[in-house]
């Protein structure tokens, strides 16, 4: 595992642990997230004690990173050139959110990587239906330009036909998610797509990383359109900062 796959890893438990304390809260276990090298689990949360049985967590995120300054040259010349390389590939309708590593804050992002981002999210946006997320992840940076996993962790594609032209920033795409919760159901089904459909995560937990970027309206939303019975996974939570939210409680 080299250093940027570790930090992922890191920043998926760091997300496991609210929801495993808020587990424990609920139903008197004592589980703790620790990482998983074995797909489709990102995370496990496990018993020390021995007495509840392993629960496997896939992570699913929206871009967040409280520690990066909001005047940090560097970020602010990703996102300015990110935005111009789209907006001259006729993009339009799109929000883009990204986590950036330590050496994009440190170093910058090279104009070569800026562009090859731009040609896939360029391809991405035009075959996305308005309304759409779409998650770029490590992986999905190794299979087109694997220089960039060195300075992104991962990047968001939302199209929002209330939005006419690009916006790129980082922690994320706040201000272009819609009220009603609909990008929850996109992100949910994401990873169902990824992991081939209901029955292959009808063991699965799932936990959606969105920090500042849900609010309880969306979640009540949500939660009044899609009955748990009716949602894929064994059960579905919501870490924000708003606190723990559960989507679907594990039956």
């Amino acid at each position: 595992m080299n250093d940027t796959e570790r930090e992922k890893k890191e920043l998926e438990v760091a997300e496991v642990q609210p929801v495993a304390e808020e587990i424990n809260s609920k139903l008197g276990t004592d589980y703790v997230a620790k990482p998983s090298q074995i797909e489709p689990a990102d995370v496990l949360l496990q018993s020390p004690s021995g007495s509840h049985a392993e629960r496997p967590v896939q992570v699913v995120s929206i871009p967040r990173d409280y520690e990066i300054r909001a005047d940090n040259k560097n970020i602010e010349r990703l996102k300015s050139t990110l935005a111009e390389a789209l907006q001259q590939r006729g993009v339009s309708h799109c929000a883009v959110g990204m986590t950036v590593l330590a050496n994009a804050t440190k170093r910058g992002v090279p104009q070569q990587q800026i562009a090859h981002l731009a040609d896939e999210i360029t391809k991405i946006s035009a075959s996305m239906e308005l309304g759409g997320i779409y998650e770029l992840d490590h992986m999905n940076f190794l299979g087109f330009d694997p220089e960039l996993t060195a300075y992104i962790s991962n990047a968001v594609v939302f199209r929002d036909d209330s939005h006419n032209g690009v916006t790129v920033d980082t922690p994320g795409v706040a201000a272009q998610l819609p009220d009603d919760g609909k990008w929850i159901d996109e992100g949910i089904h994401l990873k169902l797509k990824k992991y081939g459909g209901v029955d292959a995560v009808r063991n699965l937990t799932l936990v959606i990383a969105v920090e500042a970027l849900v609010d309880r309206q969306q979640v009540d939303a949500f939660i009044a359109a899609n009955p748990p019975e009716k949602l894929p996974f064994a059960e579905i939570w919501i870490n924000s900062t708003e606190g723990v939210f559960c989507l679907k409680p594990r039956i």
